[in-house]
């Protein structure tokens, strides 16, 4: 479905090009949950950046089912990014004077959706997010995982083609690290979309379906996780 070539991006720096990432090359298959890891200062955010057309690469290209990303117009790329794209940020960045159900309904807003339809769309993903007690509360008045379960219904409230997930679950506890992280894995496998996270927990890379190592700006490995199907599902 996604098809990441060569791509390079660097960024002036004090008259030089300080060269972040280096000829990346990978796919993304359709329904897949992928992980990024690597160090910090590799590139996995930048890349994720430009995964979600916030950025554009320096070289290279990203296809979207064939279609290059990058021959489209910013306004071009803006409609594809609120169409296609969920994003999950390790912070929740939502509005703290709107409650839940007003949070998650900002994507439908931007896109000028039915008042009534995009409330109904918040309500239900709200629910799928086990958060249906919950959509008059405000940020300061929900729990830090509750809060990032809000911001999960947010990213996907749109049902999107592509969610993108910069550690999602790493400013929470472990219990509640692992309770969010569980939860994308069930919307991920019964909504069908793709899952694209960067994370440095080492526990739970190993749950996604294929591992990404990174390393000084490029690739270094694709592993597929053979143990995710089976031994996840008794986790």
């Amino acid at each position: 479905m996604i098809e990441i070539s060569n791509l390079s991006k660097s960024f002036p720096m004090a008259g030089k090009a300080l060269v972040i990432l280096k000829g990346v090359t990978f796919n993304i298959e359709k329904g897949e949950m992928l992980a990024i890891v690597g160090p910090s200062g590799v590139g996995k955010s930048t890349l994720l950046n430009l995964l979600g057309v916030l950025d554009r690469p320096t070289s290279g290209s990203i296809r979207f089912n064939g279609d290059d990303l990058f021959t489209r117009s910013d306004d071009e790329l803006a409609d594809f990014r609120n169409t296609h794209v969920g994003f999950v940020f390790q912070f929740h960045q939502l509005l703290q004077d709107f409650n839940a159900l007003e949070n998650t309904m900002i994507p439908g807003m931007i896109q000028k959706m039915n008042p009534t339809q995009n409330k109904n769309a918040a309500k239900e993903m709200l629910d799928a997010v086990g958060l249906s007690h919950r959509f008059y509360h405000k940020p300061g008045e929900l729990s830090g995982g509750e809060q990032q379960r809000v911001a999960i219904a947010r990213a996907l409230v749109l049902k999107p083609t592509l969610v993108l997930a910069d550690e999602p679950t790493g400013n929470l506890d472990t219990q509640t690290s692992d309770e969010v992280f569980g939860l994308l894995k069930d919307l991920n496998r019964q909504g069908g979309m793709t899952f694209v996270l960067v994370t440095h927990n080492e526990k739970l890379s190993y749950q996604v379906d294929r591992l990404i190592t990174m390393v000084d700006g490029t690739v270094t490995s694709a592993v597929q996780n053979h143990r995710n199907k089976a031994s996840v599902a008794r986790d």
